[in-house]
């Protein structure tokens, strides 16, 4: 962390006079580990979301059938033909793959950053990652319809917005 640690010093500590610099120093060590923590429950909530991904479509089925049977009433037909086509548009509608992968890209990339250590200009490249994580977490929320996944999204968010306010520290 030694290099990453200095480099997470908010600009005031780097300034300080040389007697003062290990509570800065202290700092950026305390910040780092914090923000690495915080990439970890985002990276577990996002498991919990391409587990439970995997699931929709099931879910869809089940939920659209049961729908129809209670309009149509239980001893109706329907054309299972027609439910499958619509268990397929929104199998389509509400596939997270492409934003579980960036985000857990960034998660990655920001993990990266932390055992490579950084330059002091990493503040900015953290930023970045962060809106990137934030609107990938956005989207996931907006196409899925199911509280376990609105629940880790959720709890992304949360973690994501924290980080970006440490982060803010550092710009």
């Amino acid at each position: 962390l030694g290099r990453f640690a200095r480099a997470l010093q908010p600009a005031a500590c780097r300034r300080r006079p040389p007697d003062l610099l290990p509570r800065g120093q202290h700092l950026g060590e305390a910040l780092a580990e914090d923000l690495q923590a915080r990439i970890e429950i985002v990276l577990r909530a996002l498991s919990s979301i391409e587990a439970r991904a995997g699931q929709f479509v099931d879910i869809a089925r089940a939920r659209l059938s049961e729908r129809l049977e209670r309009l149509l009433g239980a001893g109706s037909s329907f054309d299972a033909a027609r439910l499958e086509q619509e268990v397929v548009l929104y199998a389509d509608r509400c596939d997270v793959t492409e934003e579980c992968t960036r985000l857990s890209s960034h998660g990655q990339q920001m993990r990266e950053l932390f055992a490579a250590g950084a330059e002091p200009a990493s503040g900015r490249r953290l930023d970045f990652l962060l809106q990137e994580m934030q609107r990938e977490a956005n989207t996931i929320g907006q196409k899925c319809c199911d509280l376990d996944v609105s629940r880790a999204v959720i709890e992304i968010k949360l973690e994501v917005e924290r980080m970006r306010e440490q982060v803010q520290n550092l710009l």
